[in-house]
């Protein structure tokens, strides 16, 4: 059975390496050269984790697991055929792992801020700190990933950090027990937290906010959101919010499936978190469900592990501590010992695939 994988990031990648070798014949198309490990890129830019332990090359990785590289952007679909800019690539089953893309909302003077949502633009936001050594850094979203940079940054320069967040407490996916120990934890390394603060236009020197005030700074990082990449945008597929919507087979029809960042999985009333812990799980259990197909067995349903009213996390707050999280609760206060748990887990990911 020919299965055309379209993105090669944490989803795409992990679901060929658990399918082969089995009777699918992979085909995947990813226009870069590597797998990336995005939860590594704060460590990255704050010059804690190397570019080697945050990526892997797909080439050896492709011959290996007897999967066509198709180094090409994918365009639509058309029936049975992926297009790409310059191939056609048909399929029996095709995946859809294309991730997301950086939602800006719409802010003024998005061209003035750094992204750590890519590779590319970690490298680029890595470069501004190296050669222009800021000294008033400031990160809007108290995400995961605003959060993770901003203690990164507070320990890696003598420079004061920011996270800005225009809902009333950092994390606030999280519990409030969650939000109220990690804020804590960042203001107890010198990081300044702005909650209830909208901003709507970024300049080259200052942030201007809703209510007419402004800071100065040095560099502005935005982590403030994400929306469906613009080849999940442009699909004829049942979406929901702008994200394709799966059954609880994570099939978006008959024989289309989408997991990660890229689908909007609800099941049971429950609603699926986009972390790389649901991608990976997303990518074995489709795995699994396209042997089943290819063998004429019936598939089985995904079942939520990490869900938005009930959240399953480890939290980087820099190189010497850690929080994990589960639902409501905190595993204990942060510690080295669960930081390097985190960081082995990362880190051993990427290893999968060398």
């Amino acid at each position: 059975m020919k299965v055309a994988v379209i993105g090669g990031g944490i989803g795409g990648a992990e679901l060929i390496r658990v399918a082969t070798p089995g009777p699918l014949k992979f085909t995947l198309i990813e226009p870069k050269r590597q797998i990336e490990m995005q939860a590594l890129y704060p460590e990255y830019l704050g010059g804690v984790a190397r570019l080697q332990e945050l990526t892997a090359p797909l080439k050896p990785f492709c011959e290996r697991t007897g999967t066509i590289h198709v180094q090409e952007k994918a365009l639509r679909l058309e029936g049975n055929t992926v297009v790409c800019e310059k191939s056609r690539v048909p399929f029996d089953c095709a995946v859809i792992a294309t991730g997301a893309e950086q939602n800006y909302f719409g802010i003024k003077g998005v061209e003035n801020t750094f992204s750590i949502n890519t590779l590319e633009e970690t490298k680029k936001a890595r470069r501004f700190v190296e050669d222009m050594n800021p000294e008033r850094i400031m990160i809007m979203g108290s995400g995961l990933t605003g959060v993770e940079a901003a203690s990164i940054l507070a320990e890696s320069l003598d420079a004061s950090i920011y996270i800005i967040e225009a809902r009333e407490r950092v994390l606030p996916l999280f519990s409030p027990q969650t939000s109220a120990l990690v804020e804590k934890a960042l203001s107890k390394k010198g990081v300044n937290i702005l909650t209830s603060t909208m901003v709507c236009e970024i300049k080259k020197d200052c942030i201007m906010f809703a209510d007419g005030t402004c800071l100065d700074c040095d560099m502005a990082i935005w982590t403030a959101g994400v929306k469906p990449s613009k080849f999940v945008q442009d699909l004829d597929l049942p979406k929901k919010n702008g994200w394709i919507l799966v059954d609880e087979f994570l099939r978006a029809k008959d024989n289309i499936f989408a997991i990660g960042d890229a689908a909007w999985i609800e099941i049971n009333g429950r609603l699926a978190t986009k972390t790389g812990l649901e991608a990976e799980r997303h990518a074995k259990h489709t795995a699994e469900n396209l042997v089943r197909l290819a063998e004429g067995r019936p598939m089985e349903k995904y079942a939520i592990r990490a869900s938005t009213d009930n959240q399953v996390a480890l939290i980087s707050l820099g190189s010497d501590c850690a929080v994990g999280v589960v639902g409501k609760m905190c595993i204990g206060a942060p510690t080295r010992l669960i930081y390097s748990l985190k960081s082995w887990i990362d880190k051993s990911f990427i290893k999968r695939f060398k």
